[in-house]
């Protein structure tokens, strides 16, 4: 039986998840097979819709409901000193933004409205950037609160406004920003202030209520943690603890990144006390399981974060039964297969495989999902019948709303129709 979850959004929460749920019955997820397309291939003698020489590798995209998709790139066209923004969609994009100071670039976070954000590291200045694709506009956004020396995790809502980890020497803050002037604009400092009860603060995750979550450490050496949710103001609360805070959790560890949706879910990776591992979806009140490694289709759980929409599907990474690297989206009454290792998919160059010429991870970075139910993931590259000649890299979405139309062919655009998963 489904187990409904009641978003927490606007009726309080509550402090403390008691309960695992675990739901096997089957639900309609989307069908991925066939569904994939191309967006863009890095690889050191070719690229498409990437000049030759260029790298998103260990990156992971971001996906807006629109169906356009960003990355970063750690190399443009073999120029180590180059870092750039990718943006693209329907099989189509480029480089639409680059740096040739030496920097080093984050993940990107890309909103609907096709403002980009960024941190740059060894830039001038360091900071926060964004690329603004309604009118070319670029440039730093901030690298505010003053004292901090870098900026992790930055994601962009739908208003424009900004949340990450800023650093200050051995501490850090949840920062919340909407171009204010002055400090503290809205930052939570809570793990800066003397009276902080949080040793330690990971990579947040921002939603379109400014509402930010992500898991903290209540003592040193990381021990005693919980997943919490914050608003503009510093006002938390906890939505999950470990055994080392309470223990009657069922959890005994927790993963370093949390996926906040507008509707109040946080999908988390997480360690039980039984045994094993798996993938959670809480709204504060009910905890569901998407995966674990009791289910016959998952062998292990990947380290990567997941990332949940606003109707509570969750894609993860994973290993299957078989012992491939897969990823898969969950809602916590069904899974739904994605793309796993050894799959055929389309490229630009023709009928590909994910695979390695040896036994190397063939995924990079984390999957993203978005409200529409695709897929945007990266993956390495073979010929069909040949895994021991490179490709690259390519950037695939998986279109879990759309079905192609008839003649789709990989880099058409507007060649797909809208459907109910």
């Amino acid at each position: 039986m489904k187990m409904k979850i009641e978003p927490w959004f606007g009726c309080g929460l509550a402090t403390l998840v008691t309960t695992v749920v675990a739901v096997s019955a089957a639900a309609e997820l989307p069908n991925y097979e066939g569904s994939f397309e191309l967006q863009v291939r890095s690889n050191i003698v070719d690229g498409f819709n990437l000049p030759p020489n260029s790298s998103f590798n260990s990156k992971t995209p971001s996906l807006a409901d629109t169906g356009m998709v960003a990355v970063s790139l750690g190399i443009v066209a073999g120029d180590v000193d180059t870092v750039g923004l990718w943006l693209g969609g329907g099989g189509v994009g480029s480089a639409v933004w680059t740096n040739d100071s030496g920097p080093f670039i984050s993940d990107c976070s890309l909103n609907n409205s096709g403002l980009a954000v960024f941190p740059l590291g060894f830039a001038s200045p360091d900071g926060l950037y964004f690329f603004d694709d309604f009118d070319g506009s670029s440039g730093l956004l901030t690298n505010k609160p003053i004292g901090s020396s870098a900026w992790t995790g930055a994601e962009v809502n739908v208003s424009g406004q900004t949340a990450f980890r800023a650093k200050f020497s051995t501490k850090h803050a949840w920062v919340s920003y909407d171009g204010e002037v002055n400090p503290p604009y809205h930052a939570l400092e809570i793990g800066l202030e003397p009276t902080s009860p949080y040793w330690y603060l990971y990579t947040p995750s921002f939603n379109d209520q400014r509402l930010i979550a992500g898991k903290t450490s209540l003592a040193a050496d990381h021990d005693a943690d919980q997943i919490i949710v914050c608003d503009e103001l510093g006002a938390c609360t906890v939505l999950v603890e470990d055994a080392d805070a309470d223990p009657t959790s069922p959890f005994s560890s927790f993963a370093n990144s949390v996926s906040l949706t507008n509707t109040g879910l946080v999908a988390f990776n997480a360690g039980l006390v039984a045994g094993g591992e798996g993938v959670f979806l809480t709204d504060g009140m009910t905890t569901l399981t998407i995966a674990d490694t009791t289910m016959p289709e998952i062998s292990a759980i990947d380290f990567f974060g997941p990332s949940a929409n606003d109707s509570g599907q969750v894609v993860f990474r994973a290993f299957d039964d078989t012992g491939l690297m897969a990823i898969f989206v969950g809602d916590g009454q069904g899974l739904a297969r994605v793309v796993s290792e050894h799959d055929l998919v389309p490229t630009d160059l023709g009928e590909g495989r994910i695979d390695q010429h040896d036994s190397s991870v063939v995924f990079g970075g984390a999957p993203d999902i978005n409200n529409a139910g695709d897929v945007a993931f990266i993956a390495t590259l073979t010929p069909a019948d040949n895994n021991q000649i490179e490709w690259g890299s390519g950037l695939f979405i998986a279109y879990g709303s759309r079905i192609f139309a008839d003649g789709f062919e990989s880099g058409d655009t507007g060649a797909w129709a809208v459907t109910s998963p």
